[in-house]
Order: structure tokens, then sequence, then C-alpha cells
């Protein structure tokens, strides 16, 4: 091996990393002049995070392989101060690589968005636990998002420092320093392998990405079945599907109604509909369980009780599916399930009913009032309603950068329309 050269794997990762940075600030740029309603930019954003924990890995290699395998010697004729400027831009450098990516996973970790890390779709990349969020986590990811910034832009400067002393080396002093890192064919395949595996890194991460939601498919109803009597779920408690209560414990009166009517899950949906920075969008709650007590002659012993399984919310939109579940949303690791419980139901004119009960998401619960149109026709009943609703009420959605950057309106409303069976 040539003493004035720096080794075939040292010369590959120097031009795989670099290029790899190139890449990592044009995308960030482009990716941060991206509205947040882009279909895109949630893509572009994983990608990124993927890419930039991969320079993190090589950034690894690539030092450890410096460590164990000398660099060559500087020009004896080159003065003192450059060798040293020399030495600290390389170490510089190395700092920068491993900073910036660290501070973009610390970023997305202490984030209210609670959006996870996957390496290319295969597998997550957990997030960095010991990081305290603080009390404004929204905040903290702010600061977090700022030092990722500022050295990324550090990296681009001393990139072109970098640049010119190499071109100053190569063309004004013909030294031999600009030839010490010139790609031989060795290194050259080396760059094609490692960007041939990103290709099929990004391909695996379109191949593993779930296709459109399709928000009009029938959701999957947890429907109970009419049978022995069971108690209600507690607050928090996974939901029971398979047997009503037989009479009204939830409402408290023992001689209420019976559950007399069962949800049609082909037919039913439950879905929500909001807006993000004045485009409005929808989703469904897919899993959801409905225990109905009603007799149009008997309303004072009337009573409903829905509850939804929060994780099944989707819009088909990745970057609002991705947030949903998190813990400034509905936190469904810690309240899988929100429940709306109605024991006053009276009508209000033909057909036209009124459902006035307590909405329950995480830990916050509000009286609210459910209109509704109901149509029986022999032992099929067809019902349809909504209702509108702040969601910061519930605890959704708090952190200012919901109402600034991402621009989410604090409306939101729930609707429902329901085909249920009378039970014998």
């Amino acid at each position: 091996m040539d003493a004035r050269r720096y080794n075939t794997v040292a010369v590959a990762l120097h031009w795989a990393i670099a290029l790899l940075i190139v890449g990592q600030i044009v995308g960030g740029i482009y990716m941060h002049n991206l509205p947040n309603s882009a279909p895109a930019k949630f893509d572009i954003f994983q990608l990124h995070k993927s890419f930039g924990l991969t320079i993190l890995a090589l950034t690894f290699v690539r030092l450890g392989w410096r460590l164990f395998h000398e660099a060559p010697a500087l020009p004896e004729a080159m003065p003192g101060w450059q060798k040293l400027a020399a030495r600290a831009t390389h170490w510089l450098f190395y700092f920068l690589m491993l900073a910036v990516p660290v501070l973009g996973l610390a970023a997305v970790s202490v984030s209210p968005k609670d959006i996870p890390t996957e390496w290319f779709g295969l597998f997550v990349v957990p997030h960095l636990g010991f990081l305290d969020p603080g009390a404004d986590p929204a905040a903290t990811e702010g600061l977090f998002m700022e030092l990722h910034k500022a050295l990324s832009i550090a990296i681009v400067g001393l990139l072109a420092l970098h640049v010119a002393a190499a071109l100053k080396h190569g063309l004004v002093n013909r030294d031999g320093v600009l030839r010490s890192m010139a790609p031989g064919a060795g290194a050259v395949i080396g760059v094609v392998i490692v960007f041939a595996a990103f290709g099929v890194g990004a391909a695996a991460y379109f191949a593993t990405k779930p296709g459109p939601v399709d928000i009009t498919a029938a959701p999957q109803i947890s429907a109970p079945e009419a049978s022995a009597p069971v108690d209600p779920p507690a607050s928090g408690e996974a939901l029971a599907t398979s047997t009503p209560p037989a009479t009204n414990s939830v409402c408290g009166a023992e001689t209420a109604l019976a559950v007399n009517w069962r949800v049609d899950e082909a037919t039913s949906r439950l879905r929500f509909i909001g807006a993000q920075n004045g485009r409005p969008f929808e989703g469904v709650f897919g899993a959801f369980a409905a225990e109905i007590a009603f007799d149009d002659n008997d309303l004072d012993q009337s009573w409903l009780r829905v509850t939804v399984q929060t994780a099944s919310a989707a819009t088909g939109d990745q970057l609002i599916d991705s947030t949903i579940p998190g813990g400034d949303w509905f936190a469904v690791k810690d309240f899988p399930t929100a429940t709306f419980t109605a024991c006053d139901i009276r009508q209000v004119a033909d057909g036209e009913y009124e459902a006035a009960g307590t909405l329950t998401v995480k830990d916050v619960s509000h009286d609210i009032t459910l209109p509704f149109s109901l149509s029986i026709d022999g032992d099929v009943a067809t019902a349809s309603g909504g209702v509108d609703l702040i969601r910061t009420d519930f605890g959704l959605g708090e952190a200012s950068s919901w109402l600034d950057d991402e621009g989410v309106a604090l409306e939101a409303r729930a609707e429902f329309s329901v085909s249920a069976a009378r039970i014998d």
C-alpha cells in the first residue's frame, strides 16, 4: 500500500459518508420547506432519519478504522499551524457527524408527537428514554432541533472549508494531499455497494409501508352477545365483548331496560372530522362496542353505552395516524378506550332524539348532549347523529405546537351511523 494514500476502506467510507451528508443537507432543506400537509413529508422525514442513523453507524465504523490504521503523513513543507488546523478539522468532522444525528434522535425522542423511528421500515429504533422532556416537551424538542440545525450548518461551513483546502493542496501546492483521498477502483466499488444497500433499504421502506386506509370499510365492531349478565368494565379496563348486562347497572337503575339491540358491524360507522392548516381530514374508529337498551315507549328506562378502542383510529394519512396514539393525543397505552354513557334519552321531535350523557377520553370526562335521528322498522333500527367538540377539553393535542406549527383546529366533530337489530 502507498504510504502517501489512505487505504481503500478509509477512502470508501470517506466518500460514502460525504455523499450521504450532502444528500441529508439537501433533503433536510427540502423537507423543512414542505408544508406539514404535504403527503410526501412523512416519508421524506422517515427516510431522513434512516439515512441519518446510517451516517451515525458509518461514522463509528470510520472512527474505529481510523484509530487502528495510521493516516498518511502530511507534507513536511506544510506549516505547523496548517497541520494543526487539518487535524482539528478532521476531529471536528467526527464530532459533528456523531452529534448531528444524535441530536435529531433526541428531538424525536422527546417530541410530544411521539412518532416512532423506523430504520427503513424494517425495525423500530428505540427512542432515548433517558431524556427528560420536561414540563414542555415541545419546547425541549425545539431546543434539540435548533441544535441539530445549527450543527448541520456548521457541517456545511466546515465542508466548504475542507473542499477549499483540498483544492488548494491539489491545484496550488501540488503536494499529494488531494491524491491521498482520491478514490481508486476498490473504493469506488465500495461506495457503489454502500449506495446499492441504501437503495435496497429505501425500496424496503416503501415495500413495508402500509397502504392507504379505507375509511369507508366496515369497522371491526365488538358486538355483545345476549346471554348471562356481566358487570360493566371499569374505566381503563379492556373492552368486554361477550355479553351485555341484564339490567342497567351502568346508570344505577336496577329496573332499567336490558340491552335489547345488537349493532350490525357491516353497515355501522363511527367517524371523526377535523382540520389541519385549514385542510379538512376525516377518519374512523375501526373497533367499538355499543350496548343499547332502547324502547320508544319507555324512554325513562332507556340507556346506551359506547366503548371505543382508541388505537383503532385511522385517517389514511400516515403523519396523522402515527401521532394519534401518542401521549399528547389519545395516549392509547395508558387509556386504551374512550366511552360515552347516556342515561337520559329524550324525544325532541318526530324521529329526533337527544342522548344526554358523559363522554370520557383519557382521564377527562365532560357532559355532552348527542342529537340523533332514529327510524325503527320492525326489528331493524337505523340511527345517525353527531356532536361538535373542542378537542383540548379532553386533553387532546394541548401543546402549543399543535395549534401553531401544526395548525390543528380546536374544533372536531364526532359522527355515527348505526344499524341495529332487536335482540329477542
